[in-house]
């Protein structure tokens, strides 16, 4: 009965972000005791009724902010009262500003993707660091936010590494992270699963880096006691066909996708 209660009142919330109302107020519309509303929620949510309606107001207020819509007109239709108050919020869950994501929006929709080598430029291959995540925004992980970056691929990964379970590696162009490849190890098997569904050159600037990085990636992998990657990529998509020219070999094909494979021999180390 809880969770019936629980769904009218997102559905409530998600109706209704551009308007004020109270804890009192969505618990008479929905025809549930607030004190129980509020228990109920907190519990199965995780976040109280009113910061569950934070967090869906600036997730609105995001889409338009990448739209170009002005940050102080998109706080106030969002139902916050300062400027300072709608920045603070946007930090804590996006971890930026909302300037800083709109310009992030605006740089998206018009960058060039590809990378190119110069005759002098230093290539670095290294494990990831939480200083990355400004690049990483940029050029790896631009749907993400440096919240989620920092989260979810930067100290997720640093933990893996720590416990001999996986790691993440990034190429560094003349001082800028262009390029990652994370690798997962189950514990009980010798195998590492390369999750990239991204790269998709065969040829250039891009593919010569990938090559380094996953040259490196068999090193790092072998020192953990991986002897073989796996990786698992749509069927004939570009990034399978990417792959398989980096050394990559197709073994199995079920419901559209393809699992890629490369043993890593002893002398790659």
């Amino acid at each position: 009965m809880d969770k019936m209660y629980i769904n009218k009142a997102k559905t409530f919330i998600g109706e209704h972000l551009k308007e004020e109302f109270s804890l009192n107020d969505l618990a008479g519309r929905i025809g549930y005791s607030a004190f129980h509303l509020a228990r109920a929620f907190k519990n199965e949510v995780g976040l109280s009724v009113m910061e569950y309606t934070r967090n869906e107001r600036i997730m609105a207020a995001s889409k338009e902010l990448g739209n170009g819509l002005n940050i102080c007109d998109i706080a106030m239709e969002y139902c916050f009262d300062t400027h300072a108050g709608f920045t603070k919020a946007f930090i804590n869950l996006f971890g930026c500003t909302p300037k800083e994501f709109q310009a992030h929006s605006r740089k998206m929709k018009t960058a060039e993707r590809g990378i190119t080598i110069m005759e002098n430029s230093k290539i670095i291959i290294r494990h990831i660091c939480e200083s990355d995540v400004q690049d990483l925004w940029e050029n790896v992980y631009s749907a993400m936010t440096p919240k989620q970056i920092t989260e979810d691929k930067i100290r997720y990964h640093t933990d893996l590494y720590k416990k001999r379970e996986g790691f993440e590696l990034v190429a560094e162009v003349d001082g800028r992270v262009v390029m990652s490849l994370p690798v997962s190890k189950p514990t009980w098997l010798p195998l590492g699963f390369v999750w990239d569904n991204h790269f998709t050159h065969t040829e250039g600037d891009t593919h010569v880096i990938m090559k380094k990085l996953l040259d490196e990636t068999k090193r790092q992998a072998k020192m953990l006691g991986i002897s073989t990657l796996i990786s698992a990529q749509s069927q004939n998509s570009d990034a399978s066909k990417a792959m398989q020219s980096l050394g990559f070999t197709k073994v199995i094909e079920s419901d559209g996708w393809e699992y890629l494979m490369m043993g890593i021999p002893d002398n790659d180390m």
